[in-house]
């Protein structure tokens, strides 16, 4: 009987972490909504956010604008992985940190969004991101719970190819 269930156990693990048909394994089922291609308008020209799967625990983005007059300028390269039992959203922003990644910790999460914090960051100390609809994304940084008031807001549509 003890063997049966070592056997039972074993296999429900294996099960649990295979990926399904799009790469993504149980870990990053939460954040599959996220790939694809996403833009935004600013006065300054289209911020075009996209998503890929790099492997069974990692989702790479990237940010760039484009301007008027066609010229695409990089923003960020982003990493959402999972590691050590915890789920990051990692950014390094062009300019910005010494062009190091920055850890912010994802605090909560769901099927339609995100929750991630960095109390020790100078700005943002926090970065969500919810599903509004299959094809509405609504982004927020802000300075965290104790300054909610200082913020961005990001809205972002799928971009249809």
């Amino acid at each position: 009987m003890k063997k049966n269930s070592i056997a039972l156990l074993m296999l429900h693990s294996v099960c649990s972490f295979s990926p399904d048909l799009s790469g993504i394994t149980v870990n990053m089922k939460s954040f599959k909504w996220l790939q694809g291609s996403w833009q935004m308008q600013t006065r300054r020209g289209i911020i075009t956010e996209k998503w890929a799967v790099a492997n069974d625990s990692t989702l790479t983005g990237e940010s760039i604008m484009t301007g008027s007059d066609g010229t695409e300028i990089p923003l960020e390269k982003i990493q959402l992985a999972f590691r050590n039992g915890n789920y990051y959203y990692i950014p390094t922003v062009k300019n910005q940190n010494g062009e190091q990644p920055v850890e912010f910790k994802i605090t909560s999460h769901s099927e339609t969004g995100f929750v991630a914090e960095n109390p020790q960051h100078d700005f943002p100390k926090r970065i969500s991101y919810t599903l509004v609809n299959k094809d509405s994304i609504h982004a927020v940084i802000d300075d965290g719970a104790a300054t909610p008031v200082k913020k961005s807001n990001f809205y972002y549509s799928r971009k249809k190819d």
